[in-house]
């Protein structure tokens, strides 16, 4: 998922790319507007045991969702629009997840919205992912089907659907403007200065791994281990780290490498423009390709 906070300006607080469980692990992003503070809890998404196997994912992520609801007040629910296999029904697990939380509020979050041709496509979608009802009220168009076939595709006790397009930015305001117009009275968990639990360190072997996902094919980033190696904050306005990447062999060091270590240089690049948009400083970054059970200078 992406998250994106408006504060100051934007921020790119939890990593994203354009493969499936890029997030891993629970990260708490916050947003302070006058007096009302906003804590995000940023899940990992549904894994199943086959895709926990298939990817390599640490086996805590297998419903790791679960533990988010324990502490959560509302629940939005981001669902992709643009994937033509998946766009007009939720995930089994996540009606589950939903139906076992009935007592949470919940709101529908349609991403991508910028990709789909037609409003006819949009409301078709919107319709099939709440059963056809809204906040307890059916939608209009939608009594006559009801009436001859019950839609089961989604969850019909949404309070509310938006249409977010995370790319441009579109939608996210209105999010904003509706927690804080349902936030509850209570003293402040975080300080108003801090904007994720997350250490700088984390922050930066998550972007690793982000663009790890994004510039390699299939099932090969999900097979490297990322490990900050060094980090150090030398000014106010600079920040100088170095970053391990363990391959299982020597082969795949190398594609990751590329021609002359060109993939690797634009790997790099890409990570550290990310950063430096993060902490708002100067950013040195050094990837280093490591060999399971090798040392640097033996894959050298």
């Amino acid at each position: 998922m992406l998250l994106l906070l408006e504060l100051q300006t934007l921020e790119k607080i939890c990593a994203a790319s354009s493969k499936v469980h890029t997030t891993t692990k629970l990260a708490r992003a916050m947003c302070i507007e006058n007096n009302t503070q906003i804590i995000f809890l940023d899940t990992p998404g549904v894994v199943t045991e086959k895709e926990q196997m298939k990817y390599k994912l640490p086996t805590s992520m297998v419903g790791a969702y679960q533990k988010s609801l324990n502490c959560a007040d509302v629940i939005g629910v981001v669902h992709d629009v643009s994937n033509s296999y998946t766009k007009d029904s939720l995930h089994r697990e996540v009606t589950s997840m939903l139906k076992a939380a009935s007592n949470v509020p919940s709101f529908l979050i349609l991403n991508k919205v910028d990709k789909l041709k037609s409003k006819r496509q949009l409301l078709a979608s919107i319709r099939n992912l709440t059963n056809g009802c809204i906040a307890g009220k059916p939608i209009p168009g939608t009594e006559k089907n009801s009436k001859n076939k019950k839609i089961e595709r989604g969850y019909d006790n949404f309070s509310d659907v938006f249409l977010v397009s995370a790319l441009n930015g579109d939608g996210v305001k209105e999010i904003k403007e509706y927690l804080i117009g349902n936030a509850k009275s209570a003293t402040l968990q975080y300080s108003p200065m801090d904007w994720t639990d997350q250490t700088p360190e984390s922050l930066i072997e998550e972007a690793v791994r982000a663009k790890l996902l994004d510039f390699l094919a299939q099932e090969i980033p999900y097979n490297l281990k990322t490990q900050l190696e060094y980090y150090d904050e030398e000014t106010e306005d600079r920040i100088v780290c170095s970053v391990a990447v363990e391959c299982p062999s020597e082969r795949i060091a190398k594609l990751i490498s590329g021609a002359g270590g060109g993939r690797l240089q634009q790997i790099k690049s890409h990570v550290r423009e990310d950063l430096i948009d993060l902490f708002k400083k100067q950013v040195v970054i050094d990837l280093q390709l490591k060999v399971k059970n090798k040392s640097l200078e033996d894959f050298v």
